[in-house]
């Protein structure tokens, strides 16, 4: 018997070589016979170019030209010269595949014999599979359980791999039939490629059923795999074979599942990633790292990951999002970069990862390759919507997608995506939520920028963040960062994308970026963002300074951000002024009561910053004044935790711990965080810290350390970062130091230093220098100690943070007076006290005059241990006054020294 190949109306007999149309001979040269053939026994698969000459041609050196003139002659013999070909499809530079159904008889009365299946022998598995093993035993385990699965992931996670795997490693007892689909041009080929690859000879022009006829009795393991593409066609196929064939097995592999019935899903995902790895030997408990690792050895002949290279492996890693492809094609770059190379360069990561393994198929090359399979397949409304998904840098919700997307059905083509392996969707959390993983989002944002749709995209998803941001405000200021709705952490990358359009070269859109300023100024503020705070206010700024009455309220904002002390370089203390100023002017135009007291306030602050608190009383009192007429009952509380600071300053310490008990009171009921924002520190850790300081002045050191300790704790289960450098910085530390616990006090020193560094806090940094040089004093090392006072004094001075200058004059004159410098100590500490007589500051006047008296007794004379002494008395009188009992017992110390009878202590205050 012959066998006979019928495709359209044509036929043709390879063993006579001869083609009919409708029983009538085509002529057609012995060439161009051989091309159709080869063509013909591989239907729906894309033969290259140079495949097809060696067979055609096989022992001569032929040009592709000659091949372009054959198979044109072929095709103007079958009539395939139209614009869509009916027969035979070229891919450009590529080569050409067979598109039509081919259906093949055996001409005579014998009926075709069944197939002969061969036991399927696992081609190129790796040695090592990382991080699969129980992926691999749950899809053996899902074969058991079910007749058809599908394994589905993004591409180049190792689908195929897998597939191999279980197969290597299961226990299927019948035959096994590997069918890769990857080059099948069109759908309706799926049943013709499976019947050539079965070996079946089809009789009828329902190449299926004589599929499922040959099956019937076959106990029949059948891998398709790479579906995605026809995956609709795949799924009819499955369902129809399964149905005629009782012990048929289906496994597929697909970027999305089937849809068919009675389908079983396993989802791959990436390989495991690091969570924190310092060393070469957490790392390499990663699979991910141990695939990296692995590659980098057969790509160098030779690799061991070094504690050294350790990060930049893990950041690798990382980027790639755990996938199997793109870190291979990382590790085989290996040849002409060094690791730290190689990670600053996946930036351009479609560049970089190239040249994969020439036996790998062509879209398993490049990492591009492998993303354009992907894009390619999907249709133009999901191409869109992938595109305009990439301006999420991070997670997402289902109601940010329906405010970014374009299309009219969002919800329908996230689930598209989601289905493809495309965004991958988290459930940890209340709400459902999305991402893409990096290399497809930096994908599918060269897509959208390419496409022209960058500026309605980001205009459309800066609108969403501003007004979510907007909406949210309340919970931004009360809750913890862990418990923001919407993750809003997570979307600074995002924030900063917005932001940079917005006000970016190109023109993006700058009123929308100012408005996307203004409601992100809370997010900034409570995770301490405030280099970029800063910079996104200079942007916006200018922007509307340059356009009077555009947007006033905005304009308002934006200047009380300014004013914050915490954007203010240590060298620009009149910034912060004059931008409040200006905030308090708009604020008065517009009637806003809310932004007037921001701005008295944070005057009130630079007063008291500057140590002038007789005028910051003034304006404690007119925001005291003001109060009532704010929307926020609150307010008048702040007011009188603004006196009550201001009244410790002026040194009437039980005045004030009195008003600031009274005060937290009042307070318990107010949300923790929400004047955080506004009054930029929690209010409850600035009310205690007055009250610490006042404890040890009114003679209970012990309640003073406590209050310190229980308020840093509270601070940081708020987790309020500047609140606790706040402390750090005006009660922890300056209260060890008093009560002589210098390990205590150089461990917080330490702690403020490492605090406010991280978070570009010059100021309170500033202070840790003060206050070490104060354990230099103590330690007799005078020089160091005033190397160390001296600068952080004159940058404390140019900054306008005069708030401890006296106290730390105290401590350079006792250095100087150590190095016999007497004139200048004198000198110094008078100056503290001239400016004490003319901004009522007073908090430490007991503490200055007696560091003034111990001065004077370095003269040893018995005119200085008079004058000395007389001092010291009117030290002890300022501390009576002021009931200063921490001042007192160190003043009765030196009293004690000189010879005299310490007197009865007033008393502590309780």
């Amino acid at each position: 018997m012959e066998e006979e190949l019928q495709f359209g109306a044509f036929s043709i007999v390879p063993a006579r070589r001869s083609l009919l149309r409708e029983g009538s001979a085509v002529p057609l040269g012995s060439r161009a016979v051989d091309i159709l053939l080869f063509l013909l026994n591989h239907p729906g698969e894309l033969k290259t170019n140079a495949e097809i000459v060696k067979q055609v041609w096989p022992d001569t050196f032929v040009d592709e030209a000659n091949l372009r003139v054959h198979v044109s002659a072929l095709r103007k013999a079958l009539g395939d010269i139209k614009r869509e070909p009916q027969f035979i499809a070229n891919v450009p530079g590529r080569g050409y595949t067979f598109i039509a159904p081919v259906n093949r008889r055996a001409n005579g009365a014998a009926p075709a014999p069944r197939p002969t299946l061969q036991r399927f022998r696992p081609e190129r598995l790796p040695a090592r599979i990382f991080g699969r093993e129980q992926t691999i035993a749950a899809v053996t385990g899902q074969l058991t359980k079910g007749r058809l699965v599908t394994i589905a992931g993004p591409g180049g996670i190792g689908k195929s791999t897998v597939a191999r795997a279980v197969i290597a490693r299961g226990s299927f007892e019948g035959e096994i039939v590997w069918i890769d689909l990857s080059e099948v041009a069109t759908g309706n080929l799926v049943p013709t490629v499976v019947a050539s690859a079965l070996g079946i000879l089809s009789r009828s022009d329902d190449i299926v059923t004589d599929i499922a006829a040959h099956l019937r009795s076959c106990n029949l393991l059948l891998v398709l795999d790479s579906c995605e593409h026809v995956v609709a066609d795949i799924a009819k196929l499955a369902e129809d074979l399964l149905a005629e064939a009782p012990d048929l097995h289906i496994l597929a592999t697909s970027r999305e599942p089937l849809r068919a019935e009675g389908e079983r899903v396993h989802r791959l995902l990436p390989l495991d990633l690091p969570l924190s790895a310092v060393t070469a030997e957490a790392a390499l408990a990663s699979p991910a790292v141990q695939l990296f690792v692995e590659r980098a050895d057969a790509c160098l002949g030779g690799y061991e990951l070094t504690d050294e290279d350790a990060a930049d492996v893990v950041d690798i890693c990382t980027r790639l999002d755990g996938i199997a492809l793109a870190i291979e094609l990382a590790a085989g770059r290996l040849e002409a970069m060094g690791i730290a190379a190689l990670s600053r360069s996946l930036s351009d990561c479609f560049r970089v990862l190239t040249r994969g393994r020439r036996t790998a198929l062509p879209r398993h090359q490049t990492l591009r390759a492998t993303l354009d399979w992907s894009y390619l397949i999907l249709s133009p409304e999901e191409q869109q919507a992938l595109r305009e998904l990439s301006v999420f840098r991070s997670r997402f919700s289902g109601r940010a997608v329906a405010a970014v997307l374009s299309g009219t059905e969002p919800e329908d083509l996230l689930a598209a995506l989601v289905a493809k392996s495309l965004v991958v969707v988290e459930t940890a959390s209340d709400e459902t939520r999305y991402r893409l993983l990096d290399t497809t989002r930096l994908y599918a944002g060269e897509k959208l920028a390419a496409s022209g749709e960058l500026p309605d995209v980001m205009a459309r998803f800066s609108a969403w963040l501003s007004v979510a941001l907007e909406s949210a405000e309340q919970g931004l200021y009360a809750a913890p960062p862990e418990e923001w709705p919407d993750d809003f952490a997570q979307q600074v990358p995002g924030l900063r994308a917005a932001l940079d359009w917005a006000f970016g070269p190109s023109g993006g859109d700058a009123l929308l970026g100012v408005r996307l300023t203004v409601a992100a100024l809370p997010l900034f503020f409570r995770l301490s963002l405030l280099d970029e705070c800063l910079a996104a206010l200079t942007h916006a700024i200018t922007f509307l300074d340059a356009r009077p009455g555009l947007d006033e309220k905005s304009r308002m904002k934006l200047y009380a951000a300014l004013g914050w002390p915490q954007l203010r370089a240590t060298n620009a203390p009149e910034d912060g002024v004059a931008a409040w100023t200006t905030a308090r002017r708009i604020a008065e135009e517009l009637g806003d009561v809310d932004h007037q007291l921001r701005a008295i306030w944070a005057l009130w602050v630079d007063l008291v910053n500057r140590a002038e608190p007789r005028q910051g009383l003034e304006l404690a009192e007119r925001f005291a004044a003001l109060a009532p007429s704010s929307s926020d009952p609150t307010d008048a509380i702040i007011g009188r935790r603004m006196k009550a600071a201001t009244l410790h300053w002026l040194g009437r310490h039980a005045e004030a711990r009195e008003e600031l008990l009274a005060m937290l009171a009042d307070y318990a009921h107010v949300p923790q965080a929400r004047h955080s924002v506004r009054f930029q520190f929690d209010q409850r850790v600035t009310a205690r810290i007055i009250i610490a300081r006042c404890l040890w002045i009114l003679g209970d050191e012990k309640a003073a350390l406590n209050e310190v300790e229980e308020t840093m704790r509270y601070a940081r289960d708020i987790g309020h970062n500047h609140s606790i450098s706040n402390l750090l910085a005006e009660a922890a530390c300056p209260l060890a130091l008093l009560s002589g616990n210098d390990g205590e006090a150089a461990a917080a020193i330490r702690l403020l230093r490492d605090h406010t560094k991280a978070l570009s806090l010059d100021v309170w940094h500033t202070y840790a220098d003060g206050f070490e040089a104060e354990l230099h004093l103590r330690d007799g090392e005078y020089r160091l100690c005033l190397a160390k006072l001296r600068p952080a004094m004159d940058i404390l001075d140019r900054a306008g943070f005069n708030l401890f200058r006296t106290y730390f004059q105290s401590i350079e004159a006792q250095a100087l007076s150590g190095l016999g410098q007497h004139a200048e100590a004198h000198a110094v500490i008078d100056s503290a006290l001239e400016h004490g007589d003319a901004s009522g500051e007073r908090w430490c006047l007991p503490e200055l005059l007696r560091v003034k008296a111990m001065v004077t007794a370095k003269g040893q004379s018995p005119e200085a241990l008079d004058a000395a002494s007389a001092i010291l008395e009117a030290a002890r009188l300022a501390a009576r006054q002021d009931g200063a009992v921490g001042w007192e017992r160190r003043i009765n110390v030196d009293l004690e020294a000189l010879g005299h009878e310490p007197a009865q202590l007033s008393g502590a205050a309780g």
